[in-house]
């Protein structure tokens, strides 16, 4: 997976500052795709993935979109196993330093940890406004539609 590369084609919807949101197809391989965690949910026949435009692409024009696979893994890590490690960690920590209601106070350990974990991510991500280095990029454009 960490060397594998996801293409995926699709129309943009939204382009500015170097940043694009693309409209991509629901299709079969949606259900078993590793790439799920980059897609926003949009109707029932469509997605929309946010990417890196180095083309300077414009409304209604099909491109062609590549994920890395150690993009994938990253941002898996950071989404669930982070959290899975502090949640764990929380469990043990707390059962080790308290004696009455362990698993109550060591229960809320954790969920403090992830929370805490939670709470610095949601602001380094506002600071930063948008971290474009784990965005998936536009790799062509195959045709351009009229432009206003």
């Amino acid at each position: 997976m960490y060397k594998e590369e996801l293409y995926e084609e699709g129309i943009v919807k939204e382009a500015k500052d170097g940043i694009a949101i693309i409209s991509i197809q629901n299709s079969d391989k949606c259900e078993e795709c590793t790439a799920k965690i980059y897609c926003k949910p949009g109707s029932t026949t469509g997605r929309s993935l946010t990417v890196i435009d180095s083309f300077g692409v414009s409304t209604g024009d099909k491109v062609g979109i590549s994920i890395k696979g150690n993009k994938i893994l990253s941002a898996t890590f950071l989404l669930y196993g982070i959290p899975l490690i502090l949640l764990l960690s929380g469990l043990f920590i707390g059962m080790r330093i308290f004696q009455i209601n362990k698993e109550l106070y060591s229960t809320l350990t954790a969920f403090g940890l992830v929370s805490i974990y939670v709470l610095i991510t949601f602001y380094i991500s506002k600071k930063r406004n948008h971290i474009t280095k784990s965005y998936p990029e536009i790799v062509f454009v195959s045709s351009y539609q009229s432009k206003n």
